[in-house]
């Protein structure tokens, strides 16, 4: 080849490369307007960076750590990560079992024998992939009335618990759970705190010296980004009530949140099958499938396979999302609450793969929305109505007249408007109601029209009532002809009948209630049922 030859292809390849980094700028000019178009330098706010190959193609930060002392958010600022913790815990475990210390088939009951009388085998996957069935501990804390607990009494109140919500293995329920009652089998198996375990498998061999695992929370975080929630125009701090570690209690900041995502696609520690095995679905005992796997998510987006999770507390807020056939990862950390995380993060990876990524089509039709219509429970006493109006299906609130209609996005898939990123797919008998990157399986029910609560005699049902493992009582009095609720550090809960003895709230915690009744005709307790709740028992005490 002449020099000249060589001269002019070499002036080609840089144009190519020069063309291709110009389109890159252009991408990149639009994500950090849209960035900044969400946060503001007064205020709380994020950092987002995204990566390729390893390395940083984009990193911006915007807003405030802390208000009080004016200091800004930038790469080393520490935020409570979440539920993005999880992967850290599923990931340590995974270690745990290259070296022959457990098994995720493992029964938990022979590691936590205070749960010995469960009458059905958890396994360690089932933890980890919320098809266990144990209750939540923020619905147990909520409905106990304890505002603030750390890690070794929430501990303390799972192992107490007497029955699982469902047979394990039957569905799936994500909660926190699973992930809290691992690490402790993790600390019990090494007899070395779970925190300390992280530091010296995980945090300290990839270089991520900034991040720790806080169990308490009185703790001291340096460099930490408080978490605010707006109020009448100002903002107050909003802190951590459940501190946990396992399920949650990770801090770290974006420069060693990028090095373990860094890890997911050129792995440092273990083997490269640990993320085959995070990644795989989870199929429940009458054969449903989740995107579900140990600590992750994998979904298709828009034509591209995505792997993901994100976490909330407060105004916490983190999201990594990995796009493995392009090498690219989306980390975005912020102490502002809200969604705008999912926003960021997706459409900037609609930016980024703008010329590969397809849109989904509609093709509903008037002929099969009857099959969707009907009443589906989001859990024990709460409820959506489906209606057909007009040739759209509205959505409707048990107990509530007005209705809304929905947007059809993709066959069986419909908007859900008032939360962003969320939507309702429908399969037979069953919904499946995707609150952001969280899913619920909801079943369809049959229930009658709530009887008119005038022609119920209520006076039978005042009077106090106890739970013993949680050590709570609630007293139930007639107000205004109406049978509310009533606990020293909860706020007054209204019952609305459903039938006699059976009553629902619309309280996540407090859901449904459905009354004892003994051979004399006498109210002799309830049992509440609610989200991730199953019949919790309260005996009447006067």
């Amino acid at each position: 080849m002449s020099l000249r030859l060589k001269f002019v292809l070499f002036l080609f390849i840089i144009s190519i490369r020069t063309y291709s980094q110009e389109i890159t700028q252009a991408k990149l000019g639009k994500i950090d307007a849209l960035f900044h178009s969400y946060f503001s330098k007064e205020k709380p706010g994020a950092i987002f960076s995204i990566l390729k190959n390893g390395q940083k193609i984009f990193q911006k930060s915007q807003g405030l750590a802390n208000i009080e002392y004016q200091i800004p958010i930038n790469n080393t600022t520490r935020f409570n990560i979440a539920s993005v913790s999880k992967q850290f815990t599923a990931y340590l475990g995974l270690l745990l079992e290259e070296e022959g210390k457990l098994s995720f088939d493992d029964d938990i009951r022979d590691y936590l024998p205070e749960l010995s009388h469960l009458p059905h085998k958890i396994t360690i996957t089932q933890l980890v992939n919320h098809t266990h069935g144990l209750s939540n501990p923020d619905e147990l804390a909520q409905l106990s009335g304890k505002n603030f607990m750390d890690h070794k009494d929430i501990v303390a109140m799972l192992l107490k618990i007497k029955k699982p919500t469902f047979l394990p293995g039957n569905k799936f329920e994500y909660n926190n759970t699973g992930y809290i009652l691992f690490s402790e089998i993790i600390e019990r198996i090494e007899k070395t705190p779970f925190e300390e375990q992280l530091k010296k498998r995980i945090f300290l061999p990839l270089g991520m010296h900034n991040t720790y695992a806080v169990k308490y929370t009185s703790n001291i975080i340096k460099n930490k980004a408080f978490s605010y929630q707006e109020h009448n125009g100002d903002f107050i701090q909003q802190p951590v009530k459940l501190s946990t570690i396992g399920s949650s209690g990770i801090y770290t900041s974006m420069h060693d949140l990028s090095i373990w995502a860094n890890n997911y696609h050129k792995i440092k520690l273990g083997k490269g099958v640990f993320y085959n095995k995070m990644e795989e679905i989870t199929i429940t005992n009458s054969q449903v499938k989740t995107n579900y796997g140990l600590g992750l998510h994998k979904d298709i987006y828009k034509g591209i396979e995505i792997v993901f999770h994100g976490g909330g507390t407060e105004s916490y807020r983190s999201y990594i999302l990995h796009v493995p056939s392009h090498k690219l990862s989306f980390v975005f950390l912020s102490n502002a609450g809200g969604m705008t995380g999912l926003d960021v993060v997706y459409k900037s990876l609609e930016i980024v793969l703008s010329e590969e990524l397809t849109e989904p089509t509609s093709n509903s039709n008037k002929a099969n929305l009857k099959d969707f219509e009907g009443t589906y429970e989001i859990y024990p006493g709460y409820y959506y109505n489906f209606i057909v109006e007009k040739g759209k299906l509205c959505w409707q609130q048990f107990g509530n007249d007005a209705k809304t209609p929905l947007t059809a996005l993709a066959n069986n898939t419909y908007e859900f408007p008032y939360i962003p990123h969320s939507k309702f797919v429908f399969h037979k008998n069953r919904m499946v109601f995707h609150i952001a990157d969280i899913a619920r399986y909801c079943k369809k029910v049959s229930i009658k029209k709530p009887l008119n609560q005038i022609n119920i005699n209520l006076t039978k049902y005042v009077g106090h009532y106890k739970n013993e493992e949680l050590n709570t009582i609630y007293e139930l009095k007639v107000i205004d002809n109406e049978l509310v609720a009533k606990h020293n550090s909860n706020n007054i809960i209204l019952l609305k009948i459903l039938k006699e003895d059976n009553f629902y709230t619309n309280e996540y915690y407090f859901g449904k209630v459905d009354f004892n009744i003994n051979d004399n005709e006498e109210v002799i307790g309830f049992k509440v049922s609610a989200q991730s709740l199953n019949e919790i028992e309260f005996k009447k005490i006067n």
